[in-house]
C-alpha cells in the first residue's frame, strides 16, 4: 500500500507542485517530466524511468487490482506533461510483460494513425482526465482491463431535477385505433467488407474471413467443405440496381483454401457490396410486388466491417459509411431514413470524446459527414442537421406523420469508448441525456409520442451508470409518451423489457414499462441468415402492432 500512496503522490504533485525526491540521489518522476518541458531531458531516459515503474508493479505485493489502478497512476503522470510518451511505454511494457497478445498490446497502447485504429492516443486522453484511484479506474480496470478490478458499485445518481413531476394521465399509455396502421421499415447491421474477394479463405484462423489477408485454419488439409455444396464463383456485381453476372473465378487453383468465398457472402464473413445490394433489393422488390408501402426507414447503426484493427484504417471507415448509406438512399429512393451510427461507425473503433473538453475535434470529421450525408439525401431537414453536427450526429425529428424520432450516438455509452472512463461517475458527461429528456418533457407537453434509435442496447455493451440512467428516463416518460425504443448491434431478433422499481421481485409484468426492439443484421457474421423486418405500426399512437421479419 506504500507504493500506492508513493504513487497517488506522483500524480497529485504534478498538478499542484513539485515533489521531493522519493528515492535520495535520484529525481522523482514529475520532476524529471518537468525537466524534460523546461531543459530538453533526453526522451529515452523518461521512457526508460516509466517503463521501470510500470515494470516494478509486477513484483510488488499489491493485488492485480492495485497493479491496475497504479499502472494507470502512473500513466497520468505521464500523460498530464508528456502525453506523447504514453503510446510508446505502455506499448513497451505491455509487450515486454506479455501482458496479452502482441497484436493486442499494439492495438490497445500504439499511437493512432491514419492507416491503422489504433488507441493509444486515447488511452493518453483518458489519463489525463480520469481518477486512477476512484470509481474511474476500478470502472476502467474491469471493462478495459480484464476484470482486474472488481466490478465497482455503480453510483447512487439520478436525472430526475431535469424532468417534472409526472400527471396521472402520463401512466396510462393511449390506446391504439387498431384499424388504421402504416409500415415502417427497420433495416441494420451491414459491416460492409470493402475488400471481401471471391474464392479467398472463408475458413480462416484470424481477421476477417473472404479477404486477401485471411489465411487457411487448416493449411495442410488442402480443398475442404466446398465439394459438391457451392457453385457461385462470380466476380458479380449490381450497376444502376441491376444484378451484372461477372467473370467465373477458379477457385480449385489455390491448393491451400479450404473454404472459398462465394460471391454473396459467407457465414464467417462480413458483407460484400453484392449482399447488400441484394438485401436492399429484395426490400424494394418485395414493397413493388405485395403494394406495401414505407413511410419510413430506421438504420440502427453498423457500416464498417469487423476486420482487425491494423487493417481499419480512416479512409475504408470514410468509403464505408458512404457507400452504405449511397446504396441505401439509391434503392429505397425517397423514403426518408432515420439513422444511428453503431461502435464501428467512428475512427478509431469505439471511439468518441466529449464536446468541450479538448478532443472533440478528434471526431468533428464524422459528424459533418453524416449530417452534410443525410441532409443531401433529404433525410434530415437543415435543423436536424445542424443539431447532428455538433452533438455525436444525434438528432430529433418530428416527421409530417406526427411522430418525433429521437437518435442518440450510443458511443457516449460504450464500455470499449475510453473517453466513457473519465469522471465516469458524473451522470451526463456526454449531454446526451439532457438533449433525449428536453426532448420528452417538450413532447410529453403537448401529447405527442416518441420513438428512440441508438445502436447498443444497454443490456449488453454499456456501462452500468448510463445504463441506470436511460432505464429512469424510460420508466418517467412511459408508457404515455415513448411509443418505441430500437436497438442493433447483436445481429439477432431479440428484445428487452424495460421494468420500473428495483429489488430481487421487481421483474414482474406489473413494472413492465416499456419494450426494446432489437433487430437482425444483413451481415452474415457471424454464422446468421442475411434479413432484415418492418413493423405495421398504428396511426394514433405509434405503437407497433405487429413485426415481420424476412430472411435469405
Amino acid at each position: 500500500m506504500l507504493l500506492i500512496s508513493i504513487l497517488a503522490s506522483l500524480f497529485l504533485c504534478v498538478e499542484y507542485t513539485f515533489c521531493s525526491p522519493i528515492i535520495s540521489g535520484r529525481d522523482t518522476l514529475p520532476e524529471l517530466l518537468r525537466r524534460s518541458l523546461y531543459h530538453g531531458s533526453n526522451n529515452d531516459e523518461i521512457v526508460s524511468v516509466v517503463l521501470e515503474e510500470l515494470m516494478s508493479l509486477s513484483s510488488a505485493n499489491i493485488t492485480t487490482c492495485d497493479q491496475c489502478t497504479s499502472r494507470l497512476a502512473i500513466g497520468k503522470t505521464l500523460a498530464l506533461l508528456r502525453p506523447d510518451l504514453v503510446p510508446e511505454v505502455f506499448t513497451k511494457w505491455c509487450i515486454e510483460t506479455k501482458y496479452t497478445s502482441k497484436s493486442n498490446c499494439i492495438t490497445t497502447y500504439s499511437r493512432n494513425t491514419v492507416e491503422t485504429s489504433n488507441t493509444g492516443t486515447n488511452f493518453a486522453d483518458m489519463l489525463t482526465l480520469m481518477d486512477p484511484f476512484g470509481y474511474d479506474g476500478h470502472l476502467y480496470c474491469y471493462y478495459k482491463d480484464s476484470k482486474q478490478c472488481p466490478k465497482p458499485k455503480t453510483p447512487n445518481a439520478t436525472l430526475s431535477h431535469m424532468w417534472p413531476i409526472k400527471q396521472q394521465k402520463h401512466f396510462v399509455a393511449p390506446e391504439p385505433s387498431f384499424n388504421d396502421t402504416f409500415n415502417v421499415l427497420h433495416i441494420s447491421d451491414f459491416h460492409i467488407e470493402l475488400d471481401y474477394t471471391v474464392g479467398a479463405e472463408a475458413n480462416c484462423s484470424k481477421s476477417m474471413c473472404c479477404t486477401p489477408h485471411s489465411t487457411n485454419k487448416h493449411p495442410s488439409d488442402g480443398h475442404g467443405s466446398y465439394k459438391g455444396i457451392w457453385n457461385s464463383f462470380y466476380d458479380s456485381k449490381y450497376v444502376d440496381g441491376n444484378f451484372m453476372k461477372g467473370n467465373f473465378t477458379d477457385v480449385f487453383q489455390d491448393t491451400t483454401i479450404w473454404s472459398p468465398a462465394t460471391t454473396f457472402g459467407n457465414y464467417e464473413c462480413d458483407a460484400p457490396e453484392i449482399l447488400i445490394n441484394s438485401s436492399l433489393n429484395s426490400i424494394a422488390e418485395y414493397s413493388k410486388n405485395t403494394s406495401l408501402e414505407f413511410e419510413f426507414a430506421i438504420f440502427t447503426g453498423d457500416l464498417v466491417d469487423h476486420d482487425e484493427i491494423k487493417y481499419t484504417g480512416y479512409e475504408m471507415t470514410v468509403e464505408s459509411e458512404e457507400v452504405v448509406f449511397r446504396d441505401i438512399k439509391y434503392k429505397l429512393g425517397s423514403i426518408p431514413v432515420y439513422p444511428v451510427l453503431g461502435n464501428h461507425d467512428t475512427f478509431p473503433y469505439g471511439e468518441l470524446a466529449q464536446e468541450n473538453f479538448g478532443f472533440s475535434n478528434y471526431f468533428s470529421w464524422n459528424a459533418e459527414l453524416m449530417a452534410d450525408l443525410w441532409e443531401d439525401y433529404r433525410w434530415l431537414d437543415a435543423d436536424a442537421s445542424q443539431y447532428a453536427r455538433r452533438h455525436y450526429t444525434g438528432f430529433s425529428i418530428e416527421n409530417g406523420l406526427g411522430l418525433k424520432v429521437i437518435s442518440l450516438n450510443s458511443n457516449v455509452w460504450y464500455k470499449k469508448n475510453h473517453y466513457a472512463y473519465w469522471n465516469a461517475s458524473e451522470p451526463d458527461n456526454f449531454g446526451q441525456f439532457e438533449f433525449l429528456i428536453n426532448e420528452l418533457v417538450e413532447s410529453e407537453a403537448k401529447d405527442q409520442r416518441v420513438w428512440i434509435i441508438a445502436h447498443i442496447p444497454f443490456a449488453t455493451d454499456a456501462l452500468p451508470l448510463p445504463s441506470k440512467l436511460f432505464a429512469e428516463v424510460v420508466e418517467r416518460f412511459s408508457p404515455y409518451t415513448i411509443a418505441g425504443i430500437f436497438f442493433g448491434h447483436t445481429h439477432l431478433d431479440q428484445f428487452e423489457i424495460l421494468y420500473a422499481g428495483s429489488g430481487e421481485d421487481f421483474k414482474s409484468i406489473e413494472n413492465a414499462v416499456n419494450f426494446a426492439w432489437i433487430s437482425q443484421a444483413v451481415t452474415p457474421w457471424v454464422e446468421n441468415n442475411p434479413s432484415w423486418r418492418y413493423y405495421t405500426v398504428d396511426r394514433k399512437t405509434f405503437s407497433i402492432m405487429n413485426s415481420y421479419n424476412f430472411y435469405t
